[in-house]
């Protein structure tokens, strides 16, 4: 090879190595950073679904849920997802010939994704309410000592139960830009789904209203009920994971039954699988154990287990 040809390799190797490395750079910030892609679609489907009243109630729940789970999907991406897995189950029961099939298929996929979020969610708060105890009592020594719910919340920041924190943050930078507090107060009550935030919220409403004038005795008031009911949740946890033992060990030998059945009728899994009364039975014997073990669990969580 000659010395031309190697002058001219080298500043191909140069541009080569900067445009690699130009390449590298640019998807790794692309990977980085959190890009959110809001198609045309899908806000207007969001237009849609706020303009009926029915669909309004389900798309709030699931605003809420996403937003404190801090689920990476929007709520019509899930509604999508919902109508997709029902229809596509109500096409494989039609496909089999299965009337049964088809409406059992076709009610379990429409709403086992959003008993899997709201199952998420009620874990979340589960967490969050476990420690609000923690979170009223923290707010009252800071609020006695300030006599002011803006400063109280702000000053409590660094010792605030990890669970809670998000949302503390969340309400400290309403109430530092004064942008209608009392309607994030009322959101804070609600995404934590519970009668003891809807007290807290309540009493910081009363307080920033005017209606009352020091709010310590009611925060002092919650404080005491919330350790008394804890107390009284840790005696329920025993029968709660009794009742989870309980489900479990009826699944278990429930599966267990299968192969001992096939011993005892050897024609058994043509009858189930290639007759449609066997169809039947057992898509409704899967749709009924998918919401009974996900009830079940959302049960415990709300019931504080």
């Amino acid at each position: 090879m000659s010395m031309t040809s190697h002058l001219i390799l080298l500043p191909m190797s140069i541009c080569l190595f900067v445009a690699f490395w130009s390449l590298g750079v640019y998807i790794y910030r692309n990977r980085r950073s959190k890009r959110i892609l809001y198609p045309k679609s899908l806000w207007n489907l969001r237009e849609k679904l706020l303009g009926d009243k029915s669909t309004r109630y389900v798309y709030s729940r699931l605003v809420i849920w996403c937003d404190v789970v801090s689920s990476k999907l929007f709520p019509e991406v899930i509604l999508l997802i919902s109508l997709c897995g029902a229809v596509t189950g109500f096409i494989i029961g039609l496909l089999a010939k299965n009337i049964v099939v088809s409406l059992s298929l076709f009610i379990l996929f429409l709403l086992v994704p959003g008993l899997i979020l709201y199952a998420i969610y009620t874990v979340k708060v589960n967490r969050m309410i476990k420690s609000f105890s923690v979170f009223v009592d923290l707010y009252t020594r800071y609020y006695s000592t300030h006599k002011n719910i803006t400063l109280a919340f702000r000053e409590m920041i660094d010792e605030c139960p990890k669970e809670l924190k998000n949302e503390l943050l969340l309400l400290t930078n309403t109430l530092t830009d004064g942008s209608n507090v009392i309607k994030k107060m009322e959101d804070f009550a609600e995404r934590c789904n519970h009668s003891w935030a809807a007290d807290f919220s309540t009493y910081i409403i009363s307080g920033l209203e005017g209606e009352t004038e020091d709010i310590q005795t009611s925060l002092n008031r919650l404080t005491n009920e919330m350790f008394i009911q804890q107390d009284e949740w840790s005696e329920k946890r025993s029968e709660i994971h009794a009742i989870w033992i309980s489900l479990l060990v009826v699944i278990l030998i429930c599966i267990c039954l299968i192969p001992y059945n096939q011993m005892l009728l050897e024609d058994s899994y043509r009858l189930y699988f290639f007759t449609a009364d066997g169809q039947a039975l057992l898509s409704i014997a899967a749709t009924t154990w998918c919401f009974s073990i996900l009830l079940a669990f959302i049960w415990g969580r709300r019931s504080g287990s």
